[in-house]
């Protein structure tokens, strides 16, 4: 199968008619219909409740299993003034979880203590000394945030020394749940709650909300903000009750009563910023999480629930100091890995294992991540510690489900868990080549080439009339943007590249003027500066990007920021290389003509049909001949995604070397040139569909014609011959460049070669697809150039 740009393009929304209804419907554009109707959101209540969601949308937290049993356990405990304990993660998750409760509970009059465990030396999750510390001060009631789903064994052990636990969580349970009081969690098999996917401190919001019922008090919005903040950083669906949260928790955030929130802002710079979910994910998360993997997370609780303005200030400083020393780590682990990639020709591993004495237990995760980022592989990143125990983060390809590889190596592992697209794992160094080499072989019979080439999801083509400011006005109404519901990216197809610069302080940047369906626009591409020297004034590129307001000097102007760039231009001379060199094999050797009643006189539309049969097919082997279709043909299926195209083997211009038996359905979309290539490919598939028509065979005519060089063309171009020395190297393509006007073709002047060497007129040796070496043979006798075996047999065929 033909890919040469490594980069499958998905262009979703296809269904134009239900999209133009719910603009109609709704009042909005046809493209901002479009993204909706990507997002699932299809109807009118549904868009009502998308673009403005209210405070009633939230669901009955009762819903929920178990919640029942919790609120009244916390009202015993509350009216028996026993001591609750607070157990959570050390992830923004788990800290804004634990801060969230902290917080209502203080708000209520009751005084909670809180628990996260030391990443470094307890490790994730619940654990029984934990639970006797708790013990040991005098605690009656645990209450977990963002944890203890699994925890049957820790479970067991608190009940059996006389503490209550009540479990908080929305980790995917096991086949059995803990015993506890309550098991809270909308993933649990019998739940019936209308929305899965809550972040941990969205579990722990719907308790907060559970009890403000029982107290009749009203639910206290002003905690929102924070629950914004775990729900961001914890990259789940920003849909539904996840969207409602955070669009409201950023509505409240700069005007937020927590200290803690208030200092975040000021030390990241976003005081005088409307704040995003992109500010949260990207500068606000970070910083909390850098507390858990660097040193404690209780300074994230620290931050979150103090009173002190001073003390929240100096937290808020110490995060970020703490984010900068995590940062220069994942750099250092970075680099390094990289060089072991380079060194040990790993580019190309299934999976790229990698390992080291050392390296930062709590920042690995973040290194795999840029790992497969980068090399579209799954990655396991390993560090190694005094005792020669290794720790691993892993990260996946969407195509992998990570967890069921390694579960195949687990005999190898001390300890193993995580999900679909990361995992984590201790191994034994000793076992780590056997686990590399192991894993790489599962992961190769589990996934096909195409899966290890990046897909690009985009929304749309845009068309130019959309490309402006009030385009981007109305889609910024779709935010808040993140996992679920992504900021909307198009493919700018056919842009033509204008003025191309490298800017920025290192050049890292890239900035190009594009001409796009008769518009210019101006993009900017962070981190695209090392393409500068690759790009060139005319080259036709697919630019994929979103669409910003850029303000300079009081002037507004709409750009693209630039996600990926496919050199179309690239890719279409490969593709004619490809077709080229087969065509001049199967031409060369002379073509068999078809009898004119041989074609059927179909007429129907070939691609629609082709293409409902690679949906139904699990694969399907197409022939094609002809440049134009293999163009088109490509054009469309490059836009379907990595699915479609892993269905579709393309032989493209087949000689008979490529026409092999296989076990599947087999098209023929054109007429080859030659019949006795039409007839092998019958004979191999004798159940081949034939979609070619009369008009293939006279396109065939009409494309040979023009091919074949005539009389006065095989004169010119002997005559440029001979006043060359008797041995000459031929630069084909240099040759042509300097006869530009007389419109010569490769193909034209390979067939001349070809006609010269059977007449006697010259010998050739082919050095490469564009180097010949040429022995003129000067002779003063005439040559009639029609003797040529392959000069009549072209006459012939267009007859």
């Amino acid at each position: 199968m033909i890919q040469y740009d490594k980069k499958f393009i998905k262009v979703l929304s296809k269904n134009e008619e239900d999209i133009e209804k719910i603009s109609q419907e709704m009042n909005i554009s046809f493209l901002a219909s479009k993204i909706l109707f990507n997002r699932g959101i299809k109807n009118k209540d549904e868009i009502i409740k998308f673009l403005n969601p209210k405070y009633n949308d939230f669901y009955d937290p009762f819903l929920l299993n178990d919640m029942k049993k919790a609120t009244e356990r916390i009202l015993r405990a509350i009216e028996k003034d026993e001591n609750i304990w607070i157990y959570g993660d050390y992830d923004v998750d788990g800290v804004t979880s634990t801060s969230l409760l902290v917080n209502f509970f203080f708000s209520i009059g009751i005084d909670v203590r809180y628990y996260i465990p030391n990443r470094h030396t307890e490790g994730y999750g619940l654990n029984k000394s934990a639970i006797e510390y708790i013990k040991e001060q005098k605690g009656d009631l645990i209450i977990t945030v963002d944890c203890g789903i699994t925890s049957i064994e820790e479970a067991n052990f608190a009940k059996s020394i006389g503490i209550d636990m009540i479990i908080t969580d929305h980790h995917t349970p096991s086949e059995n749940l803990p015993e506890a009081i309550a098991v809270i969690n909308p993933n649990r098999r019998d739940s019936n709650y209308p929305f899965k996917k809550l972040a941990g401190v969205g579990v722990a919001f719907k308790l907060v909300h559970a009890i403000s019922i029982e107290f009749r008090v009203e639910l206290d919005i002003s905690l929102l903000p924070i629950v914004a903040i775990g729900t961001v950083a914890d990259i789940v669906d920003l849909m539904d009750e996840n969207r409602l949260i955070v669009k409201k928790g950023l509505e409240l955030i700069k005007k937020s009563s927590n200290i803690g929130i208030q200092s975040l802002i000021e030390v990241t710079g976003l005081r005088d910023k409307d704040i995003t979910s992109g500010h949260i994910g990207f500068i606000i998360g970070p910083r909390i999480n850098a507390a858990g993997r660097m040193d404690s997370a209780n300074m994230g609780v620290e931050l979150f629930t103090t009173n002190d303005p001073d003390l929240a200030s100096d937290i808020a400083k110490r995060l970020d100091e703490e984010n900068k020393k995590r940062q220069s780590v994942e750099r250092d682990i970075l680099e390094q890995a990289e060089k072991m990639i380079v060194d040990n020709n790993m580019e190309n591993d299934n999976v790229i294992v990698l390992s080291s004495k050392g390296w930062h237990a709590g920042v690995i995760g973040i290194v795999s991540s840029r790992i497969t980022e980068k090399y579209h592989r799954p990655s396991v990143l390993i560090s190694i510690d005094d005792e020669g125990i290794g720790k691993a983060s892993a990260r996946s390809i969407e195509p992998l489900n990570i967890y069921n590889a390694l579960k195949e190596c687990e005999d190898l592992f001390l300890g193993f868990g995580g999900h679909s697209q990361a995992a984590g794992l201790s191994i034994e160094s000793e076992n780590i080549n056997t686990f590399r080499s192991n894993i790489n072989e599962i992961v190769g019979n589990m996934l096909d080439d195409e899966d290890f080439v990046k897909e690009i999801t985009v929304d749309a083509i845009i068309e130019a009339e959309d490309i402006s400011i009030n385009t981007v006005k109305e889609l910024e109404t779709l935010s808040p943007f993140g996992m679920g519901n992504s900021s909307p990216v198009f493919l700018f197809e056919d842009a033509i590249a204008r003025d191309i610069r490298a800017v920025g302080k290192d050049k890292t940047h890239l900035k190009l003027s594009l001409l796009y369906k008769g518009i210019d626009i101006d993009s900017i591409g962070f981190n695209f500066g090392y393409l500068v020297n690759d790009i060139e004034n005319t080259d036709i590129l697919n630019i994929i990007g979103t669409l910003d307001i850029n303000e300079y000097m009081n002037k507004k102007k709409v750009q693209i920021m630039i996600r990926d760039i496919i050199f179309k231009s690239k890719n279409i001379e490969q593709i004619k290389k490809t077709y080229f060199k087969k065509l001049h094999t199967n031409i060369s050797k002379g073509l068999e003509k078809y009898p004119s009643d041989i074609i059927s006189k179909n007429d129907i539309d070939k691609f629609s049909h082709l293409y409902e049969k690679i949906i139904e097919s699990e694969k399907l082997k197409v022939y094609v001949n002809d440049i134009e279709h293999l163009n088109f043909i490509m054009e469309r299926i490059d836009k379907s995604g990595r699915d479609i195209f892993k269905k579709i083997d393309l032989v493209v211009n087949p000689t008979e070397n490529d026409i092999i038996y296989d076990n599947k359905p087999v098209i023929l979309y054109d007429l080859p040139m030659d019949k006795s290539i039409y007839d092998k490919i019958k004979a191999i598939h004798p159940d081949i569909e034939i979609l070619c028509n009369i008009k293939d065979l006279e396109k065939n005519k009409i494309k040979i014609k023009k091919w074949t060089p005539n009389i006065e063309e095989l004169r010119f171009i002997y005559k440029t011959f001979i006043s060359k020395d008797e041995i000459f190297k031929f630069q084909i393509y240099k040759y042509i460049a300097s006869l530009s006007k007389y419109n010569l073709s490769k193909i034209k002047i390979e067939l001349a070669l070809i006609i010269f060497n059977q007449t006697g007129l010259l010998k050739y040796k082919k050095i490469d697809s564009e180097n010949y070496y040429i022995k003129l043979n000067k002779t003063n006798n005439k040559v009639d150039i029609n003797s040529s075996k392959l000069l009549k047999n072209l006459n012939e065929y267009v007859l």
